[in-house]
């Protein structure tokens, strides 16, 4: 059962990555508030998702908890501004991992992202394979 669970978490990673980048690459194309947002949202839900694929046995809830942990880490990491790791930040994947500056907001994005993940995967693991997580768990 988990090696099914694992590929529809690698499919919905998969989904995540240009939905997120679509919100920086059509920013005039889409409403503000989702282009200014968005891609942060969809950031975490990436993380939630990979945690998940990562440690399926886990109960969401820790998921969750784990996910949400790693995004305000990197974000706050952000305030670390030294030689070395501002030339990582200027390459490619690692900009869009590592972030360039602090923002509050994005711990809040964070959160709404982190929720979105866990709501679907709550949907996904309860509608296609039958499982009911007890939220404390």
């Amino acid at each position: 059962m988990a090696k099914y669970k694992r590929w529809f978490y690698f499919l919905f990673i998969l989904l995540t990555i240009p939905a997120g980048l679509g919100t920086r690459i059509y920013a005039s194309q889409i409403p503000m508030l989702v282009a200014n947002y968005g891609g942060d949202v969809l950031y975490a839900t990436f993380i939630f998702f990979a945690v998940r694929l990562l440690l399926i046995r886990y109960p969401l809830v820790k998921i969750g908890i784990i996910s949400y942990l790693i995004c305000i880490t990197i974000e706050t990491l952000q305030l670390y501004h030294a030689p070395w790791i501002e030339l990582i930040r200027h390459t490619p994947p690692f900009g869009l991992i590592l972030g360039y500056g602090f923002l509050w907001s994005d711990w809040i994005c964070y959160l709404a992202g982190t929720l979105l993940g866990f709501f679907i995967a709550m949907l996904l693991e309860k509608k296609l394979f039958g499982i009911a997580e007890s939220p404390g768990k």
